[in-house]
């Protein structure tokens, strides 16, 4: 009986001796592992207050500025990637014993994030062009989501908010990172942490108070701006009741219409490029949401977007890279806004593509195509490229400063294929029926051309034929279209002796149908007559054409 008694004695009193030692060594761990944090703290907080020694050592030396901000910038990058590397403030807390540790860890915490901040408003102070810092911040937030994202949030819109103060004594300043980090805030107005969403929504404020105050003069004398109707309006700059922080959460329509109505036309095009970028991320939230913005600036502000043509060139080549990208009507969607407020310049690059056009450039083009209210202008721009002559050497062009992907110039060979695209489009009708002259006459000019040139062989399409059949069949012309070809007009033109005789069959075959077209064709004839053609090739047709229609 005693033997068991003192079994259980000694059982117990291993028990409680195991439970001590564990005890012992959990609290040994735990000390380590706040010793380790305090250690990681004072290294964060030692570096921090030496990297900003450095930094505001270059601000006040006579080094070339530019030089001096990328110096500055790579401190504050390896800076950064410490001071919110570090963990959460909560965790830090967890890590002391009493409560005296916690108050101690927490201050060495706080003091480390206000030296990193203090050190950006010390630099805005100075210049706000070094808001460019909390562009790079944000972009190194995206690289690594490890990092206290929301604590860096808040020390972006604490500087805007400095900075937007401080902008105001300024009767002008320098920030052209506004349009950029105005991108990034906007997506981050819509993130799925709703204290990062906060936090984005005040500085995008901010950021807007700072770019009204660049842009007063313009915003003072409000100019007439286009709706997406096309008519002309003015749209008054959103009132501060309307223009708070806390409007601009999840409220993408209100971001478009804020950055599209205060940013200056280069800040926009920036804008507008980086969440066009934005469409290619590998985070399809993220893909999406740009395109939403995107979308919505373009409908109510794409006429104060620049650098359309590199916009066109850096779709038509993700699209070529990638035919089935997960953003490819969003992107073919930008090229339809576009078209809608600047058609001139979509479809001058869309016509500097190779010969003939692969079938991303006539997605391209339906896309450009399905903006009916600016049919007239786009057909306009058509026909100003069809007077050009295939084969041309660029320097012979009038606009000598495009750029070209080619040494000569095909673009009205790529205008004639275009036709056969744009023409049968439900959009182009009425426009089809207005230009049908005009039409008719510069593709008359350009198989004339092609002969000149020997640019028709067997293999090889005559676009510009192509193009003159799409218009006849669009214009309720098919039986001339099928009496040309029972004619065997095309071939015609494949020899330069007898082009001039196929010019003269298509003249005759649409007086012997008696099209309805007739009135309006012989007065541009009449009047392409009296102002004198550009060419002796264009007196010809206009004679052979004035000889048969009379």
């Amino acid at each position: 009986m005693k033997s068991r008694s003192h079994k259980r004695c000694k059982t117990l009193r291993q028990s409680k001796d195991k439970a001590s030692s564990l005890q012992i060594l959990q609290s040994s761990v735990k000390w380590h592992h706040m010793e380790h944090m305090a250690t990681s703290l004072c290294d964060a907080y030692s570096n921090v207050v030496t990297d900003q020694a450095m930094i505001l050592a270059m601000n006040s030396s006579f080094v070339d500025p530019l030089l001096q901000f990328e110096s500055q910038l790579k401190i504050i990058e390896s800076s950064f990637k410490r001071v919110f590397a570090i963990p959460s403030l909560e965790e830090v807390k967890d890590m002391g014993d009493c409560e005296d540790d916690k108050e101690d860890l927490e201050n060495l915490y706080r003091n480390i994030l206000n030296i990193f901040e203090d050190t950006l408003l010390i630099l805005v102070s100075k210049d706000l062009y070094k808001l460019q810092v909390l562009k790079e911040m944000v972009m190194w937030m995206n690289e690594d989501r490890s990092y206290l994202q929301e604590r860096a949030m808040v020390i972006i819109s604490r500087v805007l908010s400095f900075a937007s103060r401080k902008a105001r004594g300024y009767a002008s300043f320098d920030a052209p990172c506004l349009g950029v980090l105005a991108a990034e805030l906007s997506l981050l107005c819509s993130h799925a942490d709703s204290s990062i969403t906060q936090q984005a929504s005040v500085g995008m404020y901010h950021l807007l108070c700072i770019a009204k105050h660049q842009n007063a003069d313009i915003l003072k004398n409000k100019s007439a701006k286009y709706d997406k109707s096309g008519s002309q309006h003015l749209l008054p700059f959103a009132s501060d009741a309307e223009f708070l922080p806390k409007a601009l959460q999840r409220e993408k329509t209100k971001i478009a219409q804020n950055v599209g109505e205060t940013l200056m036309p280069s800040l926009l095009t920036d804008f507008v490029w980086s969440l066009l970028v934005r469409l290619s991320a590998s985070d399809y939230t993220t893909a999406l949401e740009a395109s939403t913005i995107l979308k919505l600036t373009l409908e109510y502000h794409a006429h104060k977007v620049t650098m359309v043509s590199k916009i066109v060139d850096f779709i038509y080549k993700q699209l070529r890279g990638n035919s089935s990208h997960i953003m490819k009507q969003a992107m073919l969607q930008v090229i339809t806004l576009l078209t809608r407020m600047s058609p001139k310049k979509v479809i001058f690059q869309m016509m500097d593509y190779p010969v003939p056009a692969d079938n991303t450039l006539i997605m391209m083009w339906h896309a450009a195509g399905s903006e009916s209210s600016v049919a007239p202008h786009v057909l306009k721009t058509i026909l100003l490229i069809l007077k050009g002559k295939p084969g041309e050497m660029h320097d012979k062009l009038m606009d000598r400063r495009r750029f070209s992907l080619d040494a000569t110039n095909m673009m009205p060979v790529a205008a004639s294929q275009a036709l056969c695209t744009l023409l049968p489009v439900c959009p182009y009708k009425k426009a089809v029926a207005q230009f049908f002259p005009q039409l008719l006459m510069a593709l008359m000019l350009q198989l004339s051309y092609s002969s000149n040139l020997k640019l028709m062989t067997e293999d090889r399409p005559l676009y510009a034929w192509d193009a003159l059949s799409v218009l006849l069949n669009c214009s309720g012309l098919q039986q001339v279209d099928m009496a040309l070809k029972k004619k065997n007009c095309r071939n015609q033109f494949s020899q330069e002796l007898f082009h001039h005789h196929g010019v003269h069959l298509v003249a005759k075959t649409l007086s012997d149908y008696k099209f309805p077209q007739f009135p309006e064709t012989l007065h541009y004839l009449y009047k392409l007559s009296v102002e004198g053609p550009r060419g002796s090739e264009d007196s010809v047709i206009t004679v052979i054409f004035l000889t048969e229609l009379k």
